[in-house]
């Protein structure tokens, strides 16, 4: 069931709560199950508006949850939309979803329609598909009582501005939860990398690497490469381009932009001896292995790709303390501060 719901120029809360409690009754209260999240989507670029209203939607079925849509491009109105889902003999869940036209409404005033709206008791996830990320005013506001923040620092843009400022809101907001798809959809190429190392012999290696170079479409993808290997063997930032390990040797790190937006192409970790390297295959859906002195080791591997919705899912069931994420935008941020 929909319907549109206006006062007197402001949104009419009492008739979006009498939406709500009448789809609720309509499905047999007794029966459902409790909703397990808020989940806030604010769409602030009108091209994302139906694919994460699509994503919000299949999300919210299988994991119950009261769905919030704030639609940035909307007059200020309210629509409500609810069913009822069968998931076992006797239990039904509710998918709820309310949208909200926020566009000329204060950050206060959009905070407190949430707040008033919102299920207490259970976790807030809010899903800011917006770029710029964390610097807005609404964003800044919002956040005060989220849980889990979920955002994509390549998702509009190919250059460092996003990951930058979400390093520097991670900074100030230490005790905040955050998801970042960019680095979500990296496993399969963290799982690539680690593989060279699988064998003894080449585990030595890693105390002998002088240079990293990672080739992306997006800055955010080959920041998180960069933090995530510098973070696990221990190098800190010691330079714009550079990093050094416990020894202060330096490792010269390079970074190349090209291809498509949130893919990698290719990463390489040199010493003098050898050169690792993983490389996206022509079908982009293999990645080929090689050592530059090992000819029986050259291979390819099928490229697991991610779907947003199923990184989406990810965000909110991981354990909300992630040390491998927190290190590698930790070595970001400090990295970062060397361009200032």
């Amino acid at each position: 069931m929909a319907a549109d719901l206006m006062g007197a120029g402001a949104i009419d809360l009492e008739k979006v709560q009498a939406e709500l409690n009448t789809a609720r009754a309509k499905s047999g209260e007794a029966t459902a199950i409790t909703s397990t999240m808020n989940f806030i989507v604010y769409i602030g670029d009108q091209g994302f508006y139906e694919g994460a209203l699509k994503k919000a939607r299949r999300l919210s079925e299988k994991h119950p949850a009261r769905v919030f849509i704030l639609n940035a491009h909307r007059a200020p109105q309210a629509s409500v939309a609810a069913s009822s889902l069968k998931v076992g003999e006797a239990s039904e869940a509710e998918a709820e979803r309310i949208e909200l036209g926020i566009a000329e409404l204060t950050p206060e005033v959009v905070c407190s329609l949430v707040n008033t709206l919102r299920i207490p008791g259970i976790p807030d996830v809010l899903w800011w598909t917006a770029s710029p990320v964390c610097e807005p005013a609404l964003f800044k506001e919002l956040t005060e009582r989220i849980d889990t923040i979920i955002v994509d620092s390549s998702g509009t843009q190919q250059g460092e501005s996003a990951i930058q400022e979400l390093t520097r809101f991670c900074e100030r907001e230490s005790t905040v939860t955050i998801r970042d798809l960019a680095y979500l959809r990296l496993a399969p190429w963290q799982d690539m990398v680690a593989q060279f190392f699988d064998d003894s012999d080449f585990v030595s290696e890693l105390r002998c690497i002088s240079t990293l170079e990672i080739t992306a479409g997006s800055s955010a993808e080959a920041l998180y490469l960069v933090g995530w290997l510098a973070s696990r063997l221990g190098w800190t930032p010691c330079g714009r381009d550079a990093l050094c390990d416990a020894d202060g040797r330096s490792i010269d790190v390079t970074i190349k932009r090209e291809g498509q937006m949130r893919r990698v192409l290719r990463v390489a970790i040199a010493t003098k001896a050898r050169t690792f390297s993983a490389e996206l295959g022509d079908s982009s859906d293999t990645v080929c292995l090689e050592i530059s002195d090992v000819p029986a080791f050259k291979r390819c591997a099928p490229l697991l790709h991610v779907d947003n919705m199923s990184l989406l899912e990810k965000s909110f069931l991981a354990p909300a303390s992630d040390r491998v994420f927190d290190d590698a935008l930790r070595v970001i941020y400090q990295l970062l501060k060397f361009a200032k």
